[in-house]
C-alpha cells in the first residue's frame, strides 16, 4: 500500500524547506500533489524519492533548472555516482534513504564504499552512518517509513558497525582511559544506535562492556560489582513504558546506592516526561546523536 505524505513530512524527509518545495513544484513541476476527497493535498512514494534524488543533486551544487530538466532515469543515473556528491553529508544521507526506500543493496553499499574512500571510515560511521540512524528511527517512529524499510537499512549498517568494532578492537594498544557499559533495559530490542555508540566509543580508545538487548537492571550490577565502570549508557526507544519510566529511575538510584558514576539515557519513551525529580547521576538526552555529542563533549573537557 503507497504511503502518503504531507508537504511538511516531504520537508522532513528531504531536509528541503517547504516552500522551496512549493517553489520547484510551481515552477519546475518536480512533484505533483494529490488530492484527497475533502481536498486536502498529500504526496506519493515516486514523489518523495524524485524530491530525494533533486535534493541529492542540489546539495551537490547542480542548479535546479538542471536537474529539472533530467527524467527521473537521468537523475538516478547520477545519484548512483556517490562521487557527485561526495562531501556533502545530508546528499549522502538522502542517497541512502533513497536506497532504503527502492530495497537497493546495491546503491547502499555504493554509496558507504564511495564515502570511506573519500572521507575516511572515522567520517563515515560518525557523520554519515550517525546521521542516518537518527533520520531512520524518526521515520519508524512516525510511520513513514515501514518496518521492512528499517530493518532492510538497519540490517546493513549493523554489518557496517560489526565489521568496524572488530577493526577497532584488533588495533586498540590499551584498555581506555575511561571504562562504559552499554546496554538496552529489559524488553527493548532497538540495538542500532546503541551499537553505534559502542563503536565510536571504542575507536575514542575507551573500553566498553557491551550487553546489548533487552538487560535487567540486576544485571547491570553483577558487572559493576566485579569491574569500575565510569558510565552507563541505554536508550529508551519502547521499554520502559513512559509511565513505567520513573519507578525505572528509582529502581536504579536505590541498587547505586553511593556509587559515583555518570548514567546517560535517551530516546523518544522520555520525551514530555517530568524527570527533573531524578537521581542527579542520571543525564537525559533526546536522541542518540545528542547522547553522542555529551559523551564526546565530556571527553573533550577532561582533555583541556
Amino acid at each position: 500500500m503507497e504511503s502518503k505524505y504531507s508537504i511538511r513530512d516531504l520537508e522532513h524527509l528531504t531536509g528541503v524547506k517547504a516552500h522551496t518545495i512549493r517553489v520547484w513544484e510551481q515552477r519546475y513541476e518536480i512533484v505533483t500533489p494529490q488530492r484527497t476527497d475533502t481536498n486536502i493535498r498529500y504526496y506519493k512514494d515516486q514523489d518523495l524519492k524524485r524530491l530525494l534524488n533533486v535534493a541529492v543533486l542540489v546539495h551537490g551544487g547542480m542548479k535546479i533548472s538542471k536537474v529539472a530538466e533530467m527524467s527521473d532515469a537521468e537523475r538516478n543515473a547520477l545519484v548512483l555516482d556517490a562521487s557527485k556528491y561526495q562531501g556533502n553529508h545530508e546528499s549522502q544521507i538522502n542517497g541512502l534513504k533513497i536506497a532504503m526506500l527502492e530495497f537497493n543493496e546495491n546503491l547502499f553499499e555504493r554509496i558507504l564504499t564511495n564515502s570511506m574512500a573519500t572521507i575516511g571510515s572515522e567520517q563515515t560511521f560518525s557523520k554519515i552512518i550517525g546521521g542516518l540512524i537518527q533520520q531512520i528511527g524518526i521515520l519508524w517512529q512516525t510511520n513513514t517509513i515501514s518496518v521492512a524499510h528499517e530493518h532492510f537499512a538497519s540490517n546493513l549498517i549493523r554489518q557496517k558497525l560489526y565489521v568496524a568494532i572488530d577493526d577497532v578492537m584488533g588495533t586498540m594498544q590499551t584498555a581506555g582511559e575511561k571504562t562504559y557499559l552499554l546496554y538496552l533495559p529489559a524488553d527493548e530490542l532497538h540495538e542500532l544506535g546503541l551499537l553505534y555508540l559502542s563503536y565510536l566509543l571504542q575507536n575514542a580508545g575507551n573500553r566498553v562492556i557491551y550487553l546489548g538487548q533487552s538487560v535487567p537492571l540486576e544485571y547491570l550490577f553483577e558487572v559493576m560489582n566485579q569491574i569500575h565502570v565510569d558510565s552507563l549508557v541505554s536508550i529508551f526507544t519502547t521499554y520502559p513504558y513512559k509511565d513505567d519510566t520513573l519507578k525505572y529511575f528509582d529502581a536504579a538510584s536505590k541498587l547505586l546506592g553511593d556509587r559515583k558514576v555518570d548514567w546517560v539515557v535517551g530516546g523518544r519513551q522520555l520525551t514530555d516526561l517530568d524527570l527533573s525529580g531524578i537521581d542527579k547521576r542520571f543525564t537525559v538526552k533526546s536522541d542518540v546523536m545528542s547522547i553522542k555529542d555529551h559523551l564526546f563533549a565530556n571527553v573533550e573537557a577532561r582533555r583541556v
